[in-house]
């Protein structure tokens, strides 16, 4: 309920500047419903202020869908008539909002809610358009999906990189670059300071003395980094090491590369047990999409939904009606 508060006073910040700035027309019936085109303009104020950084693509999509949105929950809030006890769900309500809004008693909430030039019965509305229609889509679709161990399985061999962790290596470097025109003199030096390293040099003095890399600052410490995101060459060579063995110069295409393996880990895949939750919770949601699809057709289909003339262009797409191809 914490987000639906935040949302309710975010509409209310403009509320009031709608309510006196929009005639009352109607946009569209839904059953015995209407739409408002206050209740249109507030929501698109609402929608804008919520969309800055979003992509321009996504901004449009969301703005193509908003009269849709607001038949579709006008025709949630319908169906969970037929369902709930709407007193109940409204005391609740009220209830959690006052709870997060730090409001102790009614005569507090009456003050809020005159400062925000908005009445009770407005505010208990906001709330069920914000917390109904979710509700029954539980009831109605999400309470309905099954998952079985089958499913489970097969979503786990499919997915099996999610719950995997690479192998990785912590390495300590030495870097002799080169040009083309410097390449048999790097490599001879590189083979000089291996030779060193091999014959008991320390390491992080010969990384202090010799190392032209950026990880010369930090005694040539690369990783812990999983081989795969290594350049290939250095993650071939990283493989053959136990760890305290040194290569030989490995040439990554720029400069040669002298690698002393700090520690290696092996990649970790966790069991099917240890995820169980979270593939019941991928395969469900997985199916729910498919079938909420289906369900809103059928809502559509079977209530009465009537958009006016003059607004029949803000309903660019609907579960009856699919978006226009790119040009």
């Amino acid at each position: 309920m914490l987000s639906a508060a935040a949302a309710v006073f975010a509409v209310l910040a403009v509320g009031s500047f709608a309510r006196a700035a929009i005639i009352e027309e109607i946009v569209a019936k839904v059953n015995n419903r209407i739409i408002t085109k206050t209740e249109y303009e507030l929501r698109k104020q609402y929608l804008n202020d919520q969309q800055k950084g979003a992509s321009e693509d996504d901004a449009q999509a969301q703005r193509d869908a908003l009269l849709a949105n607001l038949i579709t929950e006008a025709l949630l809030l319908e169906r969970a008539e037929t369902i709930f006890d709407m007193d109940r769900i409204r005391g609740s309500l009220i209830d959690d909002f006052k709870k997060q809004q730090n409001i102790t008693t009614d005569e507090e909430l009456e003050t809020a809610l005159k400062d925000q030039n908005m009445s009770r019965k407005e505010l208990e509305e906001h709330l069920m358009r914000l917390a109904v229609p979710n509700e029954i889509i539980n009831y109605d679709v999400r309470r309905k999906i099954s998952v079985s161990d089958a499913e489970e399985q097969a979503y786990y061999d499919a997915h099996r990189s999610k719950w995997e962790t690479p192998a990785t290596v912590t390495l300590r470097e030495i870097v002799v670059p080169y040009t083309s025109d410097t390449h048999d003199e790097a490599q001879s030096r590189a083979q000089g300071i291996t030779a060193q390293a091999r014959d008991g040099g320390d390491f992080i003095e010969l990384v202090k003395q010799y190392s032209e890399g950026g990880t010369r600052e930090v005694e040539g410490i690369l990783g812990p980094v999983s081989l795969k995101d290594l350049n290939t060459s250095l993650a071939q060579a990283s493989q053959g090491l136990k760890p305290g063995q040194i290569s030989e110069p490995v040439d990554s295409g720029r400069a040669f590369h002298i690698l002393k393996l700090e520690a290696r880990t092996e990649t970790v895949t966790k069991t099917l047990p240890e995820v169980k939750d979270e593939l019941y919770n991928a395969v469900r949601e997985e199916k729910f999409r498919p079938r909420f699809d289906l369900y809103l057709k059928k809502l559509w289909k079977e209530n009465y939904i009537e958009v006016a003339p003059k607004y029949e262009s803000l309903l660019v797409v609907s579960p009856l009606k699919n978006p226009k191809p790119a040009a």
